[in-house]
């Protein structure tokens, strides 16, 4: 079986509310679709979410890539392994672009949204084909069989992020009362005093709800000593990105004075990120997002390097992921042992409009089941892609 068509969609997302954090804020979120055909008519959807912030990427350098790349040879490849899905993937080779900032070129993680969307089509498109779960599929990956562990649900996590103080207030009674056992709360925006907020919160919750926190490099070293004993006080169980990625060695000194684990989600888009964060010691934790970090394969691999170097790890979405990634993450949550903290699935929660059929976010108190096959277990509808639709693009 070999590929016959592979299309790139650009689309706006509307959100149903704006959305706000230390590194940015938006109404509406932009995803770029692709579409890959098999010979035999089948079809696969695959989706990245570029954030200039995370991997230098944004939906115009996304598609410059793929105009500039000649994905001809791609329809010579068989289809019929996963070792060979897996190898064609690997050997995927986007052009370069001279405009690429320099900082993610060498972080080997420009380019990691482009490549996401297309792995995702194809690992769905063959999955369907072989008449497979994307969930019976992930544990063959490379270093997944180590890592697999099939679960009939699991529970998302709960997050606060800016919005006014009725709602805010509203929002985490709710979560408490809905079952929720984790929620993480978005800190470090301007004209905020984040630890009132946080005792605010703590209060609203209560004791056993878990409070992870996400400062988006919007803190300091200096900050996080002089708030020390507050931190510790409020049994936080992580702080995500507390500092910016250029002041990531300051995390040497400031991870044994805090009873929490530092995680790292900017600092962390690829295996040179992981190998450098290991071997400095840089954190506790890794916050796994299948978009930034190129796909499910390169996902597996950074959640194997974490198991083997005793380093935790969560998974985490990006804001206003549609259907096919809140898919995505179902698949791999339920298929991978080990995860601290899960996140996604906010799909009309926050969307305005999907693109898919189906209604994959999570129920009362975060719960969410196992998707069933073949491939991502959903049905993406064209006309609604079409109808968010602002760049089309034509790859093979």
């Amino acid at each position: 079986m070999r590929i016959t068509r592979l299309d790139a969609y650009q689309i706006a997302v509307p959100l149903r509310r704006k959305i706000s954090h230390a590194s940015f804020s938006r109404s509406e979120s932009t995803s770029i679709i692709v579409k890959c055909e098999l010979e035999d008519g089948t079809t696969g959807w695959g989706e990245s979410v570029p954030r200039p912030y995370v991997t230098g990427e944004s939906a115009e350098t996304v598609l410059a890539q793929y105009e500039a790349t000649d994905f001809r040879s791609l329809v010579e490849h068989n289809l019929e392994t996963i070792e060979n899905v897996v190898q064609i993937c690997s050997d995927l080779k986007l052009a370069g672009l001279t405009e690429a900032p320099v900082e993610y070129q060498e972080r080997g993680c420009f380019g990691n949204a482009a490549r996401c969307a297309i792995e995702l089509s194809l690992l769905d498109a063959t999955a369907r084909q072989w008449n497979m779960s994307l969930s019976e599929l992930i544990p063959l990956l490379p270093g997944a069989a180590e890592l697999s562990e099939s679960q009939k649900s699991v529970q998302y996590s709960a997050v606060l992020t800016s919005m006014k103080p009725v709602k805010q207030t509203v929002l985490a009674l709710l979560y408490r009362l809905t079952g929720f056992q984790n929620c993480k709360v978005k800190v470090g925006l301007p004209d905020i005093d984040d630890f009132a907020l946080l005792r605010k919160i703590r209060r609203l919750t209560g004791r056993k709800m878990g409070l992870r926190l996400d400062a988006n490099e919007a803190w300091s070293r200096h900050f996080l000593e002089e708030h020390t004993s507050e931190i510790n006080a409020l049994g936080i169980q992580s702080i995500e990105q507390p500092v910016s990625h250029k002041d990531l060695e300051t995390l040497h000194q400031i991870r044994g004075q805090l009873a929490t684990q530092i995680m790292l989600d900017e600092s962390l888009c690829s295996d040179r990120d992981a190998e450098l964060a290991i071997a400095e010691g840089y954190c506790d934790a890794f916050n796994l997002r299948i978009s930034k970090l190129g796909g499910l394969i390169p996902t597996v691999k950074l959640a194997q390097m974490a198991r083997q170097a005793g380093i935790r790890f969560q998974l985490g979405c990006q804001v206003g992921e549609t259907g096919i990634l809140s898919a995505a993450g179902r698949h791999f949550a339920t298929s991978i042992q080990g995860i601290d903290f899960l996140e996604g699935s906010f799909d009309r929660y926050l969307l305005k409009q999907n693109i898919i059929l189906e209604d994959l976010s999570f129920q009362w108190g975060g719960q969410a089941p196992a998707l069933n096959g073949p491939g991502l277990g959903i049905t993406v509808d064209k006309q609604l892609i079409l109808g968010l639709k602002e760049r089309e693009m034509t790859l093979i």
